[in-house]
């Protein structure tokens, strides 16, 4: 039987997905083109443990307590089962790396053009059975976004509950957006902390460094500290799926992102484990992994949040405090139970919520 050829396009989190997976897929070979440009600055991706992350666990870190907190409360979350995990980019890739049969696979580090519906890598056009494009997407234009600069630093003292992230602290400007700071302790003394914003306007660099000394010499007491490292990017809160006839996309330009939060990566193994079923029961491929009730939700959740954001630090809070940790994993990693969704609702404002979905179904 001919080996079919397989095609990915982009050197980053989803295309390394599924090279990683290639012994799995039955009768092909594959060619992964990686960009001329694949040395991207390292960062971190962040997750719920569920049993796509089962084979890569051990090199991920694991915290079992987070919490979110606003001007009046805060709320600990605990789970054994689903703790809060990060990966870090370049571990991750390289693991991806050292699974993968280059018996099978053919590395590229050229760069992909389009010409009229087909693939070309220098005038070379690019034959194959499948096509699976992961390239970033250059621009998003008139669309929620969340957007984050983060510090890697090192105090002098120890600072820092080691056991327990602080996914959303809202005790910060709320005057660009719904802005929150996020932190992960690595140590007493060691932690990554980033500003996070909900707004359609990028902000320079000092206004997210300004919000994080703040917040690190109000909340935390700490007045020096050393930087390790830097991190930032921009996340669609839309979803995004970019529909080819000559290609499949996958990652966040194939509608792995979750609108609401900005979670990518376990959405990711996720799509990749369908694609996978897919090509070996020779099935149509479909990279849908949000379902249509979620995507839903999603959208009057970002239409409510763009009328009126000021309101959402007390939004997040009531919504996440109503659940158990165990509830809140799997909801975020879209799995949660119809007892879940009805928490949510009940503790949503109604009217605001109500005329949300009708802003969005005049808008459809």
């Amino acid at each position: 039987m001919k080996e079919k050829i397989i095609n990915i396009f982009g050197g980053g989190c989803s295309g390394f997905s599924l090279i990683r997976r290639s012994n799995e897929i039955e009768n092909t070979i594959f060619k992964f083109y990686l960009g001329e440009n694949d040395n991207q600055k390292d960062h971190y991706w962040a997750f719920w443990r569920d049993e796509s992350s089962k084979d890569f666990e051990d090199i991920c870190l694991k915290w079992s307590r987070w919490k979110i907190i606003n001007n009046k409360n805060e709320k600990i979350f605990y789970s054994n089962k689903y703790p809060y995990c990060i990966i870090n980019k370049k571990k991750w890739i390289n693991f991806c790396k050292n699974n993968v049969d280059l018996s099978k696979v053919t590395l590229i580090k050229k760069n992909v053009n389009e010409i009229n519906s087909n693939y070309y890598v220098d005038d070379t056009k690019i034959e194959g059975d499948y096509f699976f494009d992961s390239r970033n997407i250059k621009s998003f234009q008139n669309i929620l976004l969340q957007h984050f600069y983060g510090l890697t630093i090192k105090t002098p003292t120890k600072a820092f509950d080691a056991s327990t992230v602080i996914l959303m602290d809202f005790r910060c400007d709320q005057s660009h957006g719904l802005h929150f700071i996020y932190l992960i302790p690595f140590s007493e003394s060691e932690a990554l902390v980033e500003s996070t914003l909900f707004s359609k306007n990028i902000e320079n660099k000092k206004y997210y460094l300004n919000a994080i000394k703040s917040y690190l010499r109000d909340h935390l007491n700490i007045k020096s500290f050393k930087v390790l490292s830097e991190e930032k990017g921009i996340i669609p809160m839309d979803y995004l799926n970019v529909v080819k006839d000559n290609s499949i996309s996958i990652g966040t330009r194939g509608g792995a992102t979750k609108p609401s939060s900005g979670y990518t990566f376990i959405f990711i193994q996720k799509q990749i484990d369908k694609i996978i079923y897919q090509l070996n029961n020779n099935l149509k491929i479909n990279n849908i992994i949000h379902n249509k009730f979620s995507l839903a939700m999603d959208k009057i959740f970002i239409k409510a949040l763009e009328l009126n954001p000021k309101i959402f630090p007390d939004i997040f809070y009531k919504m996440h405090s109503k659940l158990s940790g165990d509830e809140m994993a799997l909801f975020m990693n879209g799995k949660p139970k119809i007892k879940t969704w009805l928490k949510i609702i009940f503790s949503s404002p109604k009217s605001l919520f109500l005329y949300s979905m009708w802003q969005c179904l005049k808008r459809n």
